[in-house]
């Protein structure tokens, strides 16, 4: 996770590509000559050499420059927009559909595109990502953007059949995919030719403040991705001296002299990469930089993480940083917000007259309401109220206390496997999991989710152990991985273990695998 302060971009420098991701290794014009670059020299007249050579002028013609700029629109959102139309106007010109409708709906792509590249999340500064990581993140992206263009076209009621839209789909869907490859390439191809001359002047010049772990991943980022077009110049630290490098970066002094460095070259940024106990004392090095008008990134990540991930945030216009355990793509919960809202609606739709039967049967079976209301935990330990359908006699909770001793179970959690309690239609919902039907309403209030960890009784989450309570950083759900491998032959802390591997794996495949393991897990009754 980079921050940049001073966000001045530098178009004629640097080549944006999103794309990046192979390994390559930069080589520095920077000799040392077995010593720091700023020791003295003993053969100058002055004490010291200087790092940099003069100013080399550097003419670019016209036409260079037009090019630069024709690429610079074909790498970002224009680009794509472009793709849209073209695909848009070869479906309906393929399949003889041309109207009117065409240029309206030409209009809406370019529109739903814009508004897609506002929804996009920052990108990191410097960071360097597999083409898959690309692919995946331009698949959602063309899945947002095609859901939201045919939900256009219903409500404006186009002339558009069935096959033009299937059609434009997939020509737009492969032209992004091959745009993003070519500029992806085409962009490390152009770089590279760039770092291949000795001259970097045609590169950003960048110094790394820390020689720790933090700012030897900095230096991984810049030196694996010539993409990015920065060179580093080396490292500043404030305990080691004389000799010593990474890879092909060395040591180039003191953060003290840091506004020497500059005064006496191109220094373009400053990554200030401090391990902990040196960031009291870079407030100098941050004043040095902003004073004399060099980008700062600062890394903010303080704290070594084990789960969480960090993300930048705005706190009512003050950033901050969010470190979280949690899934926030936010276009993948959203469509799980919608699927959730949505399957529970069908839900209900096609198990109402199986919850009518159910109902009546109950009332027929043994005394008391149709439902049991019970209070549980849910998000961050929310409270709310959960329904079933009522499975056990009226006095149940009053007669838990006498049968603790026979609690199968270990951990807080109490069950048994031949509960008394049960009544005879209670068994029978209970092997179905019919029993759990009223939970779609749950759902549809915001307080359930139809796959995620099952909601714990209060009195239990009092007892859990700290890293038990993780599970409870997102929303309850009605089928998890405990329900689909095994459920009540699984100890507690297994339980519990899986329910956070559910957490930190999450995905909507993921969500659709265990949605279609638990149907088969219900209609055999081995869910219960």
């Amino acid at each position: 996770m980079i921050t940049r302060v001073d966000s001045k971009p530098d178009l004629d420098q640097l080549i944006p590509s999103a794309h990046t991701g192979d390994t390559v290794t930069d080589t520095l014009g920077i000799r040392t000559e077995g010593r720091c670059p700023f020791e003295p020299n003993p053969q100058s007249d002055s004490g010291r050499q200087p790092l940099f050579e003069e100013p080399v002028a550097i003419r670019d013609t016209g036409f260079r420059s037009y090019l630069h700029n024709l690429w610079l629109l074909l790498c970002g959102e224009t680009g794509a927009i472009i793709v849209s139309l073209v695909s848009l106007a070869a479906a309906a010109r393929f399949l003889r559909s041309a109207g009117p409708w065409l240029l309206e709906a030409m209009v809406a792509v370019i529109l739903i595109r814009f508004a897609a590249s506002f929804t996009k999340q920052h990108r990191a500064v410097l960071n360097a990502r597999l083409l898959r990581t690309h692919l995946r993140a331009m698949l959602a992206e063309e899945t947002a953007v095609a859901l939201v263009f045919l939900a256009g076209c219903y409500v404006m009621r186009w002339p558009i059949g069935h096959v033009t839209a299937a059609l434009f789909l997939a020509l737009n869907l492969t032209a992004q995919a091959g745009l993003m490859i070519v500029t992806r390439s085409a962009s490390r191809w152009m770089t590279s030719l760039r770092s291949s001359h000795k001259n970097h002047r045609y590169e950003r010049q960048a110094v790394i403040a820390g020689t720790g772990p933090k700012a030897t991943k900095v230096a991984d980022a810049i030196m694996k991705a010539p993409e990015l077009g920065t060179h580093l110049l080396g490292f500043l630290d404030f305990h080691k001296s004389g000799f010593w490098r990474y890879h092909d970066a060395p040591l180039i002094g003191h953060p003290d002299s840091l506004e020497r460095i500059i005064l006496e070259g191109q220094v373009d940024a400053i990554f200030i990469a401090l391990e902990p106990e040196d960031i009291p004392r870079s407030a100098h090095v941050f004043a040095i930089a902003e004073r004399t008008g060099v980008e700062i990134y600062l890394m903010p990540d303080i704290y070594q993480t084990t789960l969480s991930r960090p993300s930048l945030a705005h706190l009512n216009g003050f950033p901050a940083l969010v470190y979280r355990t949690t899934p926030e793509d936010r276009l993948s919960m959203l469509l799980k917000f919608a699927l959730d809202k949505v399957g529970a609606m069908i839900g209900l739709l096609l198990t109402a007259p199986v919850m009518l039967a159910v109902a009546i049967a109950i009332k027929f079976d043994s005394p008391g309401p149709v439902f049991f209301r019970q209070e549980r935990a849910g998000l961050n330990g929310r409270r709310f109220p959960l329904y079933k359908f009522r499975t056990m006699c009226v006095d149940a909770e009053e007669r838990k206390a006498d049968l603790t001793e026979r609690n199968e179970m270990s951990g807080p959690v109490f069950k048994i496997k031949a509960d008394p309690r049960v009544t005879r239609l209670g068994k029978f919902l209970r092997k179905y999991s019919i029993d759990e039907l009223p939970q779609l309403f749950n759902i549809l209030r915001g307080e359930m989710s139809l796959v995620g960890p099952r909601p714990p009784l209060p009195a239990e989450v009092s007892k859990y152990e700290a890293w038990q309570r993780r599970k409870l950083s997102v929303k309850p759900g009605l089928t998890c991985l405990w329900q689909v491998n095994g459920r009540n032959a699984i100890d507690f802390e297994d339980w519990m273990q899986l329910d956070l591997e559910y957490i930190d794996t999450w995905s909507l495949m993921l969500d659709a695998k265990i949605l279609a393991k638990t149907v088969p897990t219900v209609l055999k009754g081995s869910g219960h």
